[in-house]
């Protein structure tokens, strides 16, 4: 999933993704549209949320204390080369 990328979650809730690392891909809520030159890098917001289960929170949170796990489930809504492209 590329940085900027804008999903909903099951409850509703919708998040741009910000964050890839070897913990998972994690997000800020509200749709954003950052501009993208490569990969990620620390030009961007750190997340405030993880795709990951909520039984990870926990390990988690020994480095990011306000994080949020929200599951894996969510609805890709529109991605960075979709904008490019509309």
């Amino acid at each position: 999933m590329k940085p900027g990328t804008i999903i909903k979650l099951p409850d509703g809730r919708i998040g741009t993704i910000c964050w890839h690392h070897a913990d998972g891909y994690g997000g800020v809520w509200g749709e954003y549209h950052f501009q993208v030159e490569r990969d990620f890098d620390d030009n961007f917001p750190s997340p405030v949320f993880m795709l990951r289960e909520k039984s990870a929170e926990g390990i988690l949170r020994k480095y990011h204390p306000d994080i949020e796990c929200v599951g894996t489930e969510y609805e890709r809504m529109e991605a960075p080369d979709e904008r490019a492209e509309a």
